[in-house]
């Protein structure tokens, strides 16, 4: 029988790390959303580090669970009544972070894309000289990048 306690306290932990997660990216968020890029990679040292230490905990998770099901459910539904509750609200709280952490990153990767979008569109047309001086915008395409670089 698996030790239930010992269960419980790591997801404790478990769940406390994914709590920091969060917040790192809601601060990752207001960053993107500001365009504060320099912040933005200075803070991928400890995106890393978190992402690291989510691959630890995952690799504990899944040795101590082993025999318990395939899912946190699974490990809920078939706990001894003591220890159900406890799981559940475990459960359901990972569940609620888990799903506000990829909420968040699928917002971010909204917002950048249509940023990306911007810049090649801005970058797509390029001023450039004809040989008596005068202006005149000029499509983009690899060769006009080449021949006009």
């Amino acid at each position: 029988m698996p030790d239930y306690k010992k269960i419980i306290m790591f997801f404790d932990e478990y769940i406390a790390h994914y709590r920091s997660f969060l917040k790192f990216e809601y601060a990752k968020a207001d960053m993107i959303n500001k365009g504060a890029i320099e912040q933005l990679s200075d803070s991928l040292t400890t995106e890393q580090a978190l992402i690291m230490k989510t691959n630890t905990l995952e690799s504990r998770r899944i040795k101590l669970v082993e025999g318990c099901g395939d899912t946190f459910g699974d490990l809920v539904n078939g706990a001894p009544d003591e220890f159900r509750e406890k799981l559940a609200n475990q459960h359901k709280e990972l569940s609620e972070i888990i799903y506000k952490i990829k909420e968040i990153n699928d917002n971010a990767g909204v917002i950048v894309s249509e940023r990306l979008k911007k810049i090649q569109k801005r970058t797509a047309e390029l001023d450039v000289y004809d040989g008596r001086g005068a202006l005149k915008r000029e499509h983009a395409t690899k060769s006009a990048i080449s021949r006009n670089v």
